[in-house]
């Protein structure tokens, strides 16, 4: 082999800079043609180009090394480049190094061998590019599994081409070479696939559609797959090989089921051979795989592709576009999956009937910068045939804006979303939204997601709306109000999706929406029948909660603020009012068997609770309440003695009047205590408290009798009213003398007229009836008696003073020693009002000024009073347990 002009050797076109270079190159190439002739490409439209070798030494004809001093070939020719010895006491043949000459001489035989015919692939065996160092090959055969035939393993011969000082080794090197390479995936059971570890290529088929569901194989693989393209191809087209499953080309049974050989734009021909193993494997199960990697869906989705615009199979447009529905409806968290085939199902009006459906939540998705083919298409038939948009329409509009956001609201609640919108768009439109006809027709390009091919196309017979502003302002003002009005709704249904279709969430709805729900309807029937049930219609808050579907929280703990809140705003939509009501003036903790006043009412009342006349027509109602309950029962009469006197203040309104008569009723059902209720009539203002007085003696007077409990509470009321008791007889005797029963009168007697002279100088002579004048003096005494027997109660014995006990050996954390005690000493027992009065003079301590200390610390403590200031002075009973741990600790 001569040098050219240049001194460099030319072998099939390709120039080397030494002659060893250009043997070696020369024997590869004929090996790897023989007994073909022809260079058969590895990757289908591709042409494998030989790179020139590189290994670095060369060698002159008489076998002298001419590269590397002191190296020295063992055998060789020109033609065969032989084994060397090397400086460093090693071999070297083929760019490789051994240890031995015996190891270098079984390489040179093994590479001497012909090239594994078909015999050698019918037991396993396959040839394999094995990489050793960078910029070197070798063509060695390998066993595919363990099931091929296993290498022998020789002493000090090596295996595979390497030494290993010990049998040992070797056999282990020898197993470990047989093993493949990763995990092993193991078919499903019901997959068609071969468990054979054999990489030998199927033979060549027709390049063809497969519609239905068909038997096929690849790659010495079976398995059955409907809607793929199929077949080798005679050249390589872009268009159409990416989805092209080609039997020629190996798969590797041990898959890829995690998706870590995918590429960005995988095709199948570029797959690795482990890939097609699994993409094959997920064609045979019918494509139903959710968890499988997305590049495999897209190398099916570009066949699709490929077949409806490349291959104009517009015959196959439906079911194409309804597998596309399908792997879109299991692979809807891809975004790019999503995004591309929202794409290519917005074409769907080019190749299908497409049916009048409502708008989804999907329409919301759109990943594009202008508006879907399918809404422009759809609203360009209402332009065309001159029909306003209705609800429908506008939605789909408005909703495929690339701009528009459909935040959560909307797409958790998107019925609810789509029936406010309806209702507000007719409100808006009653006659729909007319639009006026744009010149510019429909033009669309569609860009494959292979990126392989961009078809155009138009419908010029139909205008576009996309270049349409003018009323998307208000369009997209009128969503955001939607989303808005549901957000409280949303809120809910995401902590709770079970709650939709109940009353608790359906309360939260916009007004539109909220009454046609059957759960509103069946609310507000159980209302109206709570408060017709009885004479004096209260309930209790459990009861209430249990109407309302609220959750009061722990059984027997008091129910919180927000919950109360809740309540009442629940039935402010129901057009029904409560009290006690938190919202419109003050009111103690509740508790779950706590009662309840029901009232309808549109909207539920609301007042202005600080407003003075309503404060103090509220007072009023108080104390009238407290007066009727003195004897221990409110009868129906004294509540509407009452109601008429509301009726006859100037400035009530009458859904105050019917929140003050509901608050009236929750006190006659639990009246406060009597002495913290007098103490707060010390703000009221001085021409009002006879007001007050007046309504609490009507109260009392109302059932026609008079109790001794009643004149009690009515002497205490003037009391703390600043008021003199002889104007509560009075009243009481204008009020109810008719009704104590008859008073005897001293029989009538003729009158005896005596004349009286006239006055001298002028003076008026006044004649006096003596005799008229004793029956009224009889008569008032009689009178006087009889109230003497009605005021007047029994004094028990007087008790000695009792006897003050030692200091309590406790403290409460909070309180003074003092304090302390006296705290200590009512936990003991209730005391009367005259012992604790006495106990805390004893204890240096003002009555009134301890009690409100121990409520304060009440309040610090467990947020609500710890004494109920009455005649008998004690701790709340459901405190009582929870104080007396505290007083142990300390």
């Amino acid at each position: 082999m001569p040098p050219n002009a240049e001194g460099r050797y030319v072998v099939g076109g390709f120039s080397f800079a030494t002659r060893t270079q250009a043997l070696e190159y020369r024997e590869r190439r004929s090996r790897q043609g023989a007994g073909a002739g022809s260079r058969t490409p590895e990757t289908p439209g591709t042409t494998a180009a030989p790179s020139p070798p590189s290994r670095p030494t060369s060698r002159s004809s008489a076998g002298v090394a001419s590269g590397t001093p002191g190296d020295a070939w063992i055998n060789g020719s020109d033609d065969d480049p032989g084994v060397r010895a090397t400086a460093d006491g090693r071999y070297s043949f083929g760019g490789f190094s051994f240890s031995t000459l015996a190891q270098a001489l079984e390489y040179q035989k093994r590479r001497s061998r012909p090239a594994p015919g078909p015999a050698a692939a019918r037991v396993g065996l396959r040839q394999e590019s094995v990489q050793h160092s960078p910029g070197t090959a070798v063509e060695r055969p390998r066993p595919a599994s363990a099931d091929g035939p296993v290498a022998p393993v020789r002493d000090n011969a090596g295996v595979g081409g390497f030494s290993v000082p010990t049998r040992e080794r070797a056999s282990e090197y020898g197993d470990r070479s047989l093993r493949p390479e990763g995990p092993r995936h193991i078919p499903p059971a019901n997959s068609r696939v071969l468990a054979s570890a054999s990489t030998r290529t199927s033979s060549r088929e027709a390049p063809r559609w497969i519609a239905d569901r068909t038997s096929l194989h690849a790659g010495g693989q079976g398995f059955e797959a409907d809607m793929v393209q199929y077949g080798t191809p005679s050249s390589f087209e872009p268009r159409r090989d990416h989805s092209r499953i080609d039997p020629t080309l190996p798969v590797d049974p041990r898959g890829d089921p995690n998706g870590t050989t995918l590429g960005y734009w995988p095709s199948y021909p570029g797959l690795d051979p482990r890939a097609r193993a699994t993409y094959l494997r997920w064609l045979d199960g019918a494509r139903a795989d959710r968890s499988i990697p997305i590049g495999y869906v897209f190398v099916f989705f570009y066949g699709l592709e490929q077949r409806l615009f490349v291959e104009e199979a517009r015959d196959e447009a439906a079911s194409i576009m309804k597998e596309v529905r399908r792997l879109l409806a299991l692979h809807d968290d891809n975004h790019s999956f999503l995004g591309y085939a929202s794409k290519l199902l917005a074409l769907a009006p080019f190749f299908e009937k497409v049916d009048e459906t409502p708008p989804t939540v999907g329409c919301a998705r759109n990943y594009d910068l202008e508006i879907p083919l399918d809404v422009r298409i759809r609203l360009g038939e209402r332009l065309r045939d001159g029909v306003p948009f209705g609800p429908d329409d506008t939605l789909r509009w408005v909703l495929a804006l690339p701009d528009t956001y459909l935040r959560t609201p909307g797409e958790r609640c998107f019925d609810e979303l789509r029936e406010l919108w309806s209702r507000r768009h007719v409100g808006r439109y009653p006659n729909g939204l007319a639009i006026r006809r744009p010149k510019r027709t429909i033009q669309h390009s569609y860009r494959a997601a292979s990126g392989t091919f961009t078809v155009e196309l138009s419908v010029k017979e139909l205008p576009d709306i996309s270049n349409t502003t003018a009323p998307l302002t208000q369009l997209r003002t009128m969503l955001d109000e939607c989303i808005e009005d549901l957000s409280s709704y949303s809120r809910l249904i995401g902590r709770d999706p079970g709650a939709r279709g109940r009353i608790r969430a359906d309360m939260l709805l916009p007004g539109e929406l909220r009454e046609d729900r059957d759960s509103v309807s069946a609310c507000r029937a159980r209302l109206e029948e709570a408060t017709a049930a009885e004479a004096l219609p209260t309930t209790t808050m459990r009861e209430l909660a249990d109407i309302l579907d609220v959750d009061l929280g722990p059984e027997g703990g008091k129910v919180a603020a927000t919950v109360s809140r809740q309540i009442g705003a629940m039935l402010d939509v129901l057009d029904h009012g409560c009290e006690p009501d938190r919202r419109y003036g003050p009111s103690g903790a509740l508790r779950h068997d706590a009662p309840v006043a029901l009232f309808p009412c549109a909207r539920g009342g609301p007042v202005e609770h600080e407003r003075p006349a309503y404060a103090s027509a509220r007072t009023l109602v108080e104390v009238a309440m407290l007066a009727a309950a003195a004897d221990g029962q409110v009868v129906r009469s004294e509540i509407e003695v009452t109601e008429r006197r509301l009726r006859g203040l100037p400035d009530l309104a009458e859904h105050e009047i019917s929140r003050l008569m509901a608050y009236g009723r929750s006190l006659a059902a639990d009246p406060p205590k009597v002495r913290a209720a007098l103490k707060r009539l010390a703000d009221v203002r001085p021409e009002a408290r006879s007001a007050l007085a007046s309504s609490a003696v009507e109260a009392v007077l109302a059932d026609g009798r008079v109790e001794p409990a009643e004149v009690k509470f009515l002497e205490a009321l003037h009391q703390a009213l600043g008021l003199p008791l002889s104007s509560l007889y009075s009243s009481l005797h204008r009020g109810g003398i008719e009704d104590v029963g008859p008073v005897l009168v001293a029989p009538a007697k003729p009158e005896s007229l005596v004349p009286i002279p006239d006055e001298a100088n002028g003076a008026t002579v006044v004649s006096i009836d003596l005799a008229r004048l004793e029956r009224i003096r009889g008569e008032t005494s009689q009178v006087s008696a009889l109230l003497a027997s009605i005021f007047v109660e029994e004094q028990p014995d007087a008790a000695p003073p009792a006897a003050i006990p030692p200091a309590a050996d406790t403290a409460f954390l909070g309180l003074d020693a003092a304090h302390s005690d006296l705290l200590a000493r009512i936990l003991d027992a209730a005391m009367t009002r005259a012992d604790f009065e006495a106990y805390a003079s004893r204890l240096r301590l003002m009555p009134d000024g301890a009690i409100e200390t121990l409520n304060e610390w009440g309040f610090d403590t467990f947020d609500e009073p710890v004494i109920e200031d009455d005649e008998t002075i004690a701790v709340a009973p459901h405190l009582v347990d929870q104080i007396k741990p505290i007083g142990a600790v300390a």
